[in-house]
């Protein structure tokens, strides 16, 4: 990882924006870039400065703003993903990750992490009715909360406390045990030490989707941690990307510089988060009308005023899930998404079973893929690897089946593969003829076609000639 400092005078201090960010497990990307970008966060004092914070001002803010009552999180300890998610599509996945020898404080720290999550979540809303971050929720007693995972880390405190490695270190353990997924941003509080008390998060993302926003929150007490993790965690959407026109130069790019109190200028003191605004002139990474990326359109937020449902009917023992985290069916099942999402879905058959066919959108045996919009649905049929056909004759003849298994004088019976047709020829002994069918076949003909769609029953009737 590789930075550049900035220089602090005594009434002010900055964020400090890397210029390059390249994990040991392969992110990689710059600031400013649509993908992979990572910041410093310095606090600002509460004094005039020459960046334009007035301490009088940012007092009188939050002292007009009503606190938001904290919220009691309610869930149990985890490392596992409760699934299926909530709301499906993908995800921001809330992490709470302390050092090999820390002190585990979930109990206290998941609620601030709920109450941060309601407070992005109500702000958002005020900033854009559209939209909103798409968090990992579950169910819990107490109601919908976020899906939190607590993960102690391989590394100690000494060896994550420096600020040159921490990120790295933290989203390197993290991808090693199995958070790394494309489809996911984490929101992650490190409750562990830092060498600099002025290091408040650090973000970036990979070219595959993959992003991590890091809240260190043992560092910068006066900031409120729910705007350090909106601020990070937008950075991982893509924001500020470069061809906005109100990009930071170097060293600060990746940020805004026109309005301060925009969520993603440069520098942060103690201002709520009700004080910001999410792109103020909506110019430059949201809601604009320009060809560079614009966040407003990320697949993880909820598009409000796109969101489709997606019909899913099972029938027989097995189950179906998407690639994208939300849907998960071991019955019929309708799901919600923003509209064009892509999908690819997998069938698992039950012990014994197997996936005869899609249907709907999707066709054949092999995997599906289907982009959810209105009307779109799809299907899928399970069925035993066998059906039983049991085959009897009266009078003298026989009854073959068109594959081995079946040759009756005068009862027999045998396992056949489910849902391919097999037929079945009766020939009449000499001196005596085919009268005809009863039971799963009918008629007079001498060959029957079985579905083999169920356990079948049939009867060949013979009679002299």
């Amino acid at each position: 990882m590789t930075g550049r400092r900035l220089r602090s005078g005594p009434h002010r201090r900055r964020i400090a924006a890397l210029t390059a960010l390249a994990l040991v497990v392969g992110l990689a990307g710059s600031a400013g870039a649509e993908r992979g970008n990572g910041d410093r966060w310095r606090v600002a004092d509460l004094r005039l400065g020459a960046d334009g914070f007035d301490a009088s001002k940012a007092a009188a803010l939050s002292a007009l703003t009503p606190a938001r009552a904290a919220t009691t999180w309610c869930g149990a300890a985890s490392s596992e993903d409760r699934t299926p998610n909530a709301l499906a599509g993908f995800p921001a996945r809330w992490i709470y990750t302390i050092p090999s020898d820390g002190q585990d404080q979930l109990s206290s720290r998941a609620s601030t992490m709920q109450t941060d999550a309601e407070t992005i979540d109500a702000w958002w809303r005020s900033q854009d009715a559209t939209r909103v971050p798409r968090n990992d929720l579950t169910q819990f007693s107490c109601g919908l909360q976020l899906d939190v995972s607590s993960v102690r880390l391989p590394q100690s405190s000494s060896q994550l406390a420096a600020f040159e490695s921490a990120f790295s270190s933290i989203a390197d353990a993290l991808i090693r045990q199995g958070f790394g997924s494309p489809f996911t941003k984490l929101v992650v509080y490190y409750d562990g030490p830092v060498s600099d008390d002025n290091l408040c998060g650090q973000a970036a993302s990979d070219r595959t989707g993959f992003g991590v926003a890091v809240v260190f929150v043992r560092a910068c007490s006066v900031v409120p941690s729910a705007v350090v993790a909106v601020h990070e965690l937008v950075h991982t959407l893509g924001a500020v990307p470069r061809g906005a026109p109100h990009n930071c130069p170097p060293p600060d790019d990746g940020h805004t510089c026109d309005i301060t109190t925009d969520l993603m200028y440069p520098f942060v003191d103690t201002t709520p988060l009700t004080g910001l605004g999410l792109d103020p002139g909506r110019d430059d990474y949201y809601g604009h009308g320009g060809s560079w990326l614009d966040v407003q359109d990320s697949p993880w937020l909820v598009q409000l005023d796109r969101q489709v449902p997606f019909a899913l009917t099972i029938s027989g023992p097995g189950s179906v899930a998407a690639n994208v985290p939300g849907l998960e069916c071991s019955q019929s099942c309708t799901t919600t998404w923003n509209g064009d999402t892509r999908l690819e879905l997998a069938a698992t058959p039950g012990p014994g079973a197997k996936l005869v066919r899609w249907g709907g959108a999707c066709s054949g045996a092999l995997a599906c893929g289907v982009t959810v919009a209105q009307g779109v649905t799809a299907s899928a049929l399970f069925a035993p690897l066998t059906y039983r056909l049991t085959v009897g004759v009266a009078g003298s003849g026989t009854v073959r089946s068109s594959r081995s298994g079946i040759t009756c004088r005068p009862r027999c019976s045998a396992s056949f593969s489910s849902y391919v047709p097999l037929r079945l020829t009766a020939k009449p002994a000499k001196g005596w003829r085919f009268r005809g069918w009863s039971g799963t076949c009918r008629g007079s003909r001498r060959v029957c076609t079985v579905p083999m769609t169920a356990n079948a029953n049939a009867r060949a009737v013979f009679v002299r000639g």
